[in-house]
């Protein structure tokens, strides 16, 4: 059996060009794909935005494979392209469109009808849900997770269970991604996650309905097998994408205990939250500074405690000082995500956020406008206020917002309809005043 899956663009890049930057490799897919080879497949992954893809070119590719079925993940910024490369790949090849991801899982009725190409929909985790598939040739009877029509009516099957033993997945083959390693700062770098699920409540975040709010886990010892098998093969640094990779002290210090244990000599940074680092002290931070940490992540959102109550984050700006303290104290380097555009923030938050930014002087920051994605409670409360179809839509502001050379461009997309007291151009012109202040010469640091 044939199985292409497709990693849909975050736009359109024929009808725009795509800037170089580095963009994270589509881990859900490369554990699918992994899986599906290990069953005996014919596996191919099309990563379009690693490589700039258009969708004629995303077509043409993958006629050419001649796939049996067609993986594909659904976003929500993403979805009306996704939609226009479904309808034309069950056209142009006949194959059975497989789709999954958060927009399939949190709507999934929705999805359906809207992409009525659609023959399979995944809901949650695939990698168990796909086994059964394939076991089944892809007949979706008595699968759980599975939603599909049948007669012209959606069906629900029985939601699956999340996946409490993440040891028992297999370790991505990455020669499926495009972009994975990839070099920087004279590095081979890879991406790895260590845990699944999110226990916090962020307003703007679904993130605890895709995966699950309680955080699972793999072993210590089964992400120092996966670190030390990509080390071999040249990978010198790491990037964990967990939703908090940080949360569990003794658990992040055994981490570092088994990378030197086993003598490796890596590189690696990790999302945190600051109310987190604050707490464990300037003493847990220099030993995984020993261990081979070198940037911790924040979501620092605002420097307005109204706001970040409202966001539901959890933290303060002072908390937010004193782990930025901390991590430089300690030789880390800090990256830092800020927000503008929560609902009813005014200008004078938004500029209270700025020079907490200034203060702070995290060594990296992105400066990003408020998204309503469907699943989240911002979403749910806007929707209530003014309708969903002001919700759906979404673009780019690449063309828009001078920004600095790096890794920013991928971040940069909006509701098209303002979620917020201020127009588009206000919310545009404060990102590129927090672009001008931090980037004056306009070069990443």
């Amino acid at each position: 059996m044939n199985i292409t899956f497709v990693n849909t663009p975050l736009q359109d890049y024929g009808n725009v060009e795509k800037r170089e930057y580095y963009t994270t490799p589509p881990l859900g897919l490369g554990y699918l794909a992994t899986i599906a080879q290990n069953q005996g497949c014919n596996v191919n992954l099309i990563d379009a935005e690693a490589q700039g893809m258009s969708p004629d070119e995303i077509v043409e590719k993958t006629k050419a494979l001649q796939p049996d079925v067609v993986g594909m993940n659904l976003t929500a910024p993403t979805l009306e392209l996704s939609k226009g490369l479904i309808q034309r790949l069950k056209q142009e090849t006949g194959a059975t469109m497989l789709t999954g991801g958060p927009d399939a899982t949190i709507r999934p009725g929705f999805v359906l009808n809207y992409v009525p190409e659609i023959d399979l929909l995944v809901r949650g985790e695939g990698e168990r849900t796909l086994e059964q598939l394939i076991k089944s040739g892809f007949n979706p009877d008595g699968i759980n997770g599975i939603s599909f029509r049948r007669n012209g009516e959606v069906v629900h099957n029985a939601p699956s269970e999340l996946i409490t033993d993440l040891d028992s997945l297999p370790f991505i083959d990455r020669r499926f991604f495009a972009n994975d390693p990839y070099r920087e700062d004279g590095h081979l770098k890879s991406v790895i996650i260590g845990s699944r699920g999110c226990p916090y409540t962020c307003t703007f975040c679904a993130a605890p309905l895709t995966s699950g709010k309680r955080i699972r886990t793999r072993s210590v010892e089964n992400i120092v097998d996966e670190v030390e098998e990509l080390n071999a093969q040249g990978v010198n640094s790491f990037h964990f994408i967990d939703n908090d990779f940080i949360y569990n002290k003794k658990r992040v210090l055994s981490f570092a205990d088994e990378l030197e244990k086993r003598g490796l000599n890596v590189n690696w940074r990790a999302l945190g939250r600051v109310d987190v680092i604050s707490r464990f002290g300037k003493e847990f931070l220099e030993r995984i500074k020993q261990a081979g940490c070198y940037q911790l992540v924040f979501g620092i959102e605002s420097g307005s405690q109204r706001v970040l109550d409202l966001m539901k984050k959890g933290t303060t700006p002072e908390q937010a000082r004193d782990a930025v303290k901390l991590c430089r104290d300690a030789g880390i380097k800090t990256k830092a995500f800020y927000m503008f555009g929560f609902p009813t923030e005014t200008a004078q938050e938004m500029d209270q956020t700025l020079r907490h930014a200034k203060e702070l002087n995290t060594d990296v920051a992105c400066f990003l406008l408020v998204k309503a994605y469907p699943g989240t409670e911002m979403y749910r409360q806007l929707a209530q206020q003014y309708g969903e179809e002001r919700l759906e839509g979404y673009s780019h502001l690449q063309s828009e917002v001078d920004l600095p050379r790096g890794n920013f461009d991928k971040y940069h997309i909006r509701n098209t309809s303002p979620i917020s007291t201020l127009s588009n151009k206000q919310l545009v012109g404060m990102l590129r005043k927090a672009y001008k202040m931090y980037y004056p010469d306009g070069s990443r640091r």
